[in-house]
């Protein structure tokens, strides 16, 4: 008898033991209906940033394009992205950009990740050369194109930096999310 009473004693103590170490961190608050609810206070509360698919925007906003123009984009390549577009490597961790290859049009898609908020502000800016340069190249050329150029669609959104050269602004802007 006198061992049943230790054993019953050492599994209330061990039960009381767990129950308090599996509470140890954990908070109660009161929700607005009366009831409880346990919260982690171990756990670390990160801002977490939602990630963009730059391929899904790059694409959606490419089939707002006429057909006509969706055949001739082209994606650019990490040489391509500096040489033409103006943005450094070293300034992003994913780019999608898509150029109207025929030269006839200013249509033009670009999606970054930049590595850091500076370096979305560098983007934004060599994005803003690349305007007043296609301007330029417009002008003259086919001046029917400096609509969409004195009207670009560009926008900084923390870390992601999109230009987008169309004729249906409202479009790109649903499909950027802005």
């Amino acid at each position: 008898m006198k061992t049943k009473k230790i054993i019953c004693t050492v599994l209330a103590a061990t039960m009381l033991a767990v129950t308090a170490f599996a509470s140890c961190g954990e908070s109660s608050s009161s929700t607005s209906d009366g009831s409880s609810k346990s919260t982690s206070t171990t756990a670390v509360e990160t801002k977490e940033k939602t990630a963009k698919d730059l391929n899904a925007i790059a694409n959606g906003v490419k089939d707002t394009l006429d057909d006509a123009v969706k055949g001739t984009m082209t994606e650019y390549d990490e040489s391509r992205i500096e040489k033409i577009i103006g943005v450094k490597k070293d300034l992003y961790t994913k780019a999608v950009c898509l150029v109207d290859a025929s030269g006839a049009s200013a249509h033009e898609i670009d999606c970054f990740e930049a590595k850091d908020e500076n370096a979305a502000k560098d983007i934004e800016s060599a994005l803003k050369t690349r305007i007043e340069n296609q301007k330029t190249a417009f002008k003259d050329y086919v001046p029917a194109e400096m609509d969409k150029l004195n009207d670009p669609v560009l926008v900084v959104d923390g870390n992601y930096v999109f230009l987008c050269l169309t004729n249906n602004n409202s479009k790109a802007k649903e499909v950027i999310g802005k």
